[in-house]
Formats: C-alpha cells, structure tokens, sequence
C-alpha cells in the first residue's frame, strides 16, 4: 500500500491492522488484530450470518471502517476452489504429468512442493472481497493446514484433513515430506441430505437416529396443570417449554447433518486412499493415522461414526481458520515490513 509515494514515512505513526477473513456456508467470521511497534493493541474475533457464500454487509462495513481508520490494514482469506492442488517437484514434466497448464495457473513453490491455483479461480475468489477493496493475501488451503502442523509433523505419514460445513482439504505428510493433497466441496450433497425427509435420512445409518417430532402429548398436560395459573406465569412456562423442545428438535438435527456430513467425507478419503496407493504420480505410504483439523465443532457422535468406517486411528485438533491466516498474514508482512 503506498499513499503519495511517502508511506515508508509514514508507516512507523500508524497501526498494523490484520484481518483473516473465512466464508463457510451460512457464517463469515474474521479474526482482527492491530499491531503498532510490535506490540498488539487490539484482537477480536467477529462472526456475521451470511447468505450463497458471499461477504455479508455487516462484515463489510466493519471492515471498512477499520480501513478508513487504520491506511495499513491488510485482508486475508483462503482460496476455496476445485481449481486448485499440490505435487512433489520432481522434474521439468512435472505440470503435464499432473495435467496443469502452467500459461493459466498460478504457482508457489514451497520447499520441495508446488501449490497451484488456476488464475481464473484466483480471479474469482478474490471478486468475493471486491466490496473492501479485494484481499492483501489469498492462501492456499494446504499452506494454511502445513502451518497449523508443521511443529508436530513426525515420522509417521498421517493424513490431515482440515474440515469445514461446506468444505474439506486433504493433506499427507511427514517428517520426510508432503506426498499428497485433495480440496473437495460438500455443501452441495450436504444441502441434499438436511432438506431430505427425515426417514431417508434415516436409512443412510445402520442405526436409527431419534425422531424430529415431538408428540403433543406432552405439552397438552403442562398446559392442563398450568390452567388455574395466573396467566402471565402460564405464558412463561409455555414458552420455556417450546423453546426447549425447539432447541432439542434443532441439537438432533445438527447431529443428523454431522453424521451425514462425515458420511460423504468418509467416501471422500475412501475414494482419495484409493488413489493416493494406486497412482504412481504419488509415492505412497502407508497411513497411520487420521487428524481433522476441526473449524467448526464436529460432535463426538460423527468422529466415532468416521473412526467406525475407516478403522484407523483417528484425533482431532480444533482450528479457527481466521487465527491461521492473520497468523500467515503476519509472516508475509514482516518479509517486506
């Protein structure tokens, strides 16, 4: 950012502003955090509603207002796309061998591996910021998951798999090197499974799920021994009684699309297994174990359910995505800083 050609003298009067931007299905949330001599000022963490994947105005005007404010303020988000990959650099092949056309794809090299993205796809996850100006810093989603573990790599050769609501990326790696990466949307048959009548949902597990609908039964007694109350104490303990029974109808239908959400992901590494020990692009090993990299809170009932399917070992480790990419902002920003 240069304003009038003298930002370099006036940089050192005003804040680092740092701001990581992640889209998920039906939530935008971002991390913030204003930095001035090294010291941080400010963090907080934000998180709007949002609708068809798109920047929510909420967001935009807070964001904006931070920009207006604060010149030096940089946005980050990660590239959300099919257009995009990993491979080991080996030789000149390497891009025909992997079917990329390097004239329209954008490429960083990264120790002895290539992260891709065709530039069209670039264009198109950047148009979603054009409301604040685009983004300072777009990453690649296999950057983002090398950094949540590049400390805790060692020599076993785990698949790493960072999910969110609308999306999964795939990671193989070790101490001895990063052999294999997968991005894969799921918001589409997700969206199927949850507008589903719920006994087709039903027969997608071998054990039934417990039912969305709650008798009246119920309710017509509370209501027969609330009848010689006052009625403003009668009208409180019918809407304690309806908010309870909503809040039970919408925890079993979160943990019915979780179970059908990591169905379609256990297909998903499935089928990504399959390929990763039979194509000999990959120089493959054998994998000892499974670690999600949770963005959003998956229930103990689908991790039991995905550890079920697959019988591998398989942990968890929370990550909230906007920490990670101020995180990967920070370090871009003090190379040229």
């Amino acid at each position: 950012m240069d304003i009038l050609g003298i930002s370099k003298i006036l940089k050192p009067f005003f804040s680092n502003v740092i701001i990581g931007v992640n889209i998920d299905s039906k939530s935008c949330s971002l991390k913030l955090t204003r930095i001035k001599d090294k010291k941080i000022l400010e963090t907080l963490h934000k998180e709007f509603k949002t609708i068809d994947n798109e920047l929510p105005i909420e967001a935009v005007k807070f964001i904006r207002g931070y920009q207006k404010k604060y010149p030096f303020t940089y946005v980050s988000g990660v590239s959300k796309s099919y257009n995009q990959g990993l491979f080991k650099r080996e030789g000149k092949d390497d891009f025909s061998k992997n079917g990329i056309d390097i004239k329209s794809t954008k490429i960083l090299n990264i120790g002895d591996w290539t992260v891709y993205i065709k530039e069209s796809a670039l264009r198109e996850n950047i148009e979603k910021y054009s409301k604040i100006n685009g983004l300072d810093h777009l990453f690649s989603p296999f950057v983002l998951i090398y950094h949540k573990i590049n400390e805790h790599i060692d020599s076993k050769t785990n698949l790493y798999i960072l999910q969110e609501r609308s999306n999964v990326s795939l990671l193989i790696a070790d101490s001895g090197g990063i052999y294999f990466g997968g991005y894969f949307m799921i918001e589409g048959e997700v969206q199927e499974i949850e507008e589903a009548p719920q006994e087709d949902i039903e027969d997608i597990f071998t054990t039934s799920l417990p039912s969305l609908n709650h008798g009246d039964d119920d309710l017509d007694d509370d209501i027969d021994d609330l009848e010689d109350l006052d009625s403003d104490f009668f009208i409180e303990k019918l809407n304690e009684k309806l908010l309870s029974d909503n809040d039970q109808e919408n925890n079993t239908q979160d943990k019915v699309n979780d179970i059908a959400k990591i169905s379609i992901i256990s297909n998903i590494i499935q089928n990504s297994l399959r390929e990763f020990y039979s194509n000999e692009l990959y120089d493959s090993k054998f994998i000892d174990r499974i670690v999600i990299l949770d963005a959003y809170g998956i229930s103990n009932a689908a991790l039991e359910h995905l550890k079920e399917n697959l019988m591998i070992e398989t942990n968890k480790i929370s990550v909230s995505i906007p920490d990670e990419l101020v995180a990967l902002s920070k370090i871009e920003l003090d190379k040229v800083l």
